[in-house]
């Protein structure tokens, strides 16, 4: 894993140097504003959905570089589905990676104009680069779909909706394949379409994305009830009312279905890639395994 892990930083070092390039400047009127944007996309992070485009483009045979804005794009639009879900009318969240979140320190009416200001910026910067129109058109498809119709969006809806009933596997499965898995998805589709990948090889890596989305879904929840809040970065025991792989499948259960779904996934990468998409069969590994 000392390999994965240098991979990893090398990407994560290329998404930060273009999160300070695209994002505004603080000095900027208004200024509260671009201190919020900022102060939401740099309270840390794994990186882990702009590291998975940048990683599955170089797979195909691309410079990461080359997609690093669709790369960004991706992690804005990720950070306004945090600053949102957090607010006091969603999850009522204080703390997020282990620091004071948006609305905590900005108040609320900023913190939602924060969201809206990273997702219509995060669209703005999806189509830059080199690519022709119709792959930039392409982008556009695929993160629109990623958040609405049938994505993130409606994923967290059918989340606060699970509150007044009694969900089953069928809503869980709903919940995390669109609120968190979508958006993963889109992370390795956007990345195989800008290393010029051929429709059955985006095809398969859409569901490797989709399996490893999921999985992330269902490891989280696994670590809501078992996790280190500190390790973690967020409070915990919070989402057992809510519609939990471990309270509908039990955590063997859940912890059972997050292992297939991740041995599915490393089998879709070895058959599409062979030994090139070695850091994308690691990635789904550490999905499957991981404590923060």
């Amino acid at each position: 894993m000392l390999e994965f892990n240098r991979e990893w930083e090398r990407y994560k070092r290329l998404v930060e140097e273009g999160l300070d390039a695209f994002l505004p400047s603080e000095e900027e009127y208004p200024q509260v504003l671009y201190r919020a944007m900022r102060y939401a996309v740099f309270t840390g992070g794994k990186r882990l959905r702009p590291v998975l485009t940048l990683a599955t483009c170089e797979a195909f045979g691309e410079d990461p570089k080359a997609v690093l804005p669709q790369a960004v794009a991706i992690e804005l639009v990720h950070t306004f589905t945090l600053v949102h879900d957090d607010l006091p009318d969603i999850d009522n969240d204080d703390f997020r990676r282990g620091k004071p979140t948006v609305h905590r320190v900005f108040g609320n009416a900023i913190a939602i104009l924060t969201g809206d200001a990273l997702f219509a910026h995060a669209f703005r910067v999806l189509v830059e680069g080199n690519f022709p129109p119709d792959v930039k058109l392409r982008f556009l498809k695929e993160m629109n779909n990623a958040l609405c119709y049938k994505g993130v969006i409606e994923g967290q809806v059918a989340d606060i909706l699970s509150l007044e009933g009694n969900p089953g596997l069928e809503d869980m499965l709903f919940i995390h394949s669109h609120k968190t898995g979508k958006l993963i998805e889109a992370s390795v589709v956007i990345g195989a379409i800008a290393g010029g990948a051929g429709e059955e090889e985006v095809a398969a890596i859409r569901r490797y994305g989709r399996n490893i989305g999921l999985a992330f879904q269902i490891m989280d929840d696994v670590l809501d009830a078992v996790g280190d809040e500190e390790e973690v970065g967020k409070r915990l025991r919070k989402d057992f009312n809510k519609a939990s792989a471990v309270r509908i499948l039990g955590l063997e259960g859940a912890k059972r279905r997050a292992d297939h779904l991740i041995e599915e996934a490393v089998s879709l990468v070895e058959e599409v890639l062979g030994e090139r998409g070695g850091f994308l069969r690691d990635m789904a590994r550490f999905i499957g395994s991981r404590t923060y």
